[in-house]
């Protein structure tokens, strides 16, 4: 009896195996009908039974054309590719696909849609995203109880000298990137007898210095002799700046037991030639620029490296590593006296070293070996 009813329960899985893949390999149809003018889409589905079961639903998708044919799709099942019927469509063609942004031309260049950009050309294999866009680093503050000795120092640095070449790098002078600044009213600028900066002038006043501006000149016509007065406007020859000069501040820190400097101010020396016999008249100093307010313009200018290319300067940086020689020719006293006012030839530059070298000495006499 046990063996009878084993039989017949494996009898009836296996039936139900057999109906389960017999339903499975039967065909399955699904139409999708879409009308047009209307947004409403219609899918049939034929399952293993005979049965239909329809699904209409609102697509929102409205034809350019309201005479558009109804378009019929019909998916079969693909375990069955033999029972797919021919699918049928009416109606108008489908557009190409629309071109993309970038095009790749038969010659392999990437063509935009309106021909090469070579606008702009790289000069360097990297892209330049830090350079000309830095910002200038505040000092550190500094309290004044902890400066109990400081003097002020001026200096002047001659451009004609080895180790100031850079200053004069013919792709860019450090004089253009000054006169960049003034002409664009980037940098506070004062007069050039005014080192104490106390009243701050116009930049075009300050130019005119150096002998720019314009000018009336009266003329004479080589044809009819006839003198007419005319308005001119006077070039000022900026290669003629051979010297800068600098105002410092040298102060001993008692917090840092250290010895450190700012540098306040700079001014360009222009050397004036008179215009007729060509003759030296003497070294014009053209305008005092406040340099605090120059440092965000000297931040992103780039300067030449003496040293290996690996990387290029700032001019900020220039001045705060010190990358230049320079002489003392002023150092503040009870009769504001420069060195050339109690020394003559020779003795100035010497005078000047043994200045500067006193400003090293002091830090080492506060020291106890």
């Amino acid at each position: 009896m046990n063996i009878q009813i084993k039989k017949s329960g494996w009898l009836l899985l296996l039936c139900c195996f057999i109906v389960i893949i017999a339903s499975a390999a039967a065909p399955k149809k699904k139409t999708v009908k879409k009308k047009s003018g209307t947004a409403t889409s219609t899918t049939t589905y034929q399952s293993s039974t005979g049965g239909d079961s329809t699904v209409s639903g609102n697509t929102g998708v409205t034809e350019p054309d309201p005479a558009a044919a109804t378009t019929t799709t019909t998916v079969t099942d693909s375990l069955n590719p033999a029972s797919a019927p021919a699918s049928t469509g009416t109606g108008t063609t489908l557009p190409p696909g629309a071109a993309t942004i970038s095009t790749v031309a038969s010659s392999g260049a990437v063509d935009t849609g309106a021909g090469m950009d070579t606008s702009h050309v790289q000069t360097l294999p990297w892209m330049q995203e830090i350079t000309g866009k830095r910002l200038a680093m505040s000092y550190e503050p500094i309290r004044e109880a902890d400066v109990f000795w400081w003097k002020t120092v001026w200096r002047v640095i001659d451009l004609r000298e080895k180790l100031n070449l850079h200053f004069k790098w013919p792709k860019a002078p450090f004089i253009q990137i000054l006169l960049d600044a003034v002409q664009t009213g980037k940098c506070k600028v004062y007069s050039g007898m005014d080192d104490d900066f106390t009243t701050a002038i116009d930049p075009k006043e300050a130019l005119n210095v150096a002998g720019g501006g314009v000018d009336s000149i009266y003329v004479t016509d080589p044809g009819t002799g006839i003198q007419t007065l005319q308005v001119v406007t006077k070039e000022v020859n900026w290669n003629n700046v051979n010297k800068l000069r600098l105002k410092e501040i040298w102060y001993f820190n008692k917090q840092t037991s250290t010895m450190e400097v700012r540098i306040m101010g700079i001014c360009p020396l222009y050397d004036n030639y008179d215009p007729t016999t060509g003759d030296f008249r003497g070294e014009v100093p053209v305008f005092w620029v406040y340099f605090p307010s120059l440092r965000q313009t000297l931040v992103n200018s780039q300067a030449y490296n003496p040293f290996p290319n690996g990387v290029r300067l700032n001019w900020d940086q220039v001045y705060a590593l010190r990358l230049f020689g320079s002489y003392i020719y002023k150092i503040d006293n009870v009769q504001d006296f420069r060195i050339k006012d109690y020394k003559s030839g020779i003795d100035i530059l010497y005078e000047s070293e043994a200045k500067k070298q006193e400003l090293f000495n002091f830090e080492h006499d506060l020291w106890e070996y």
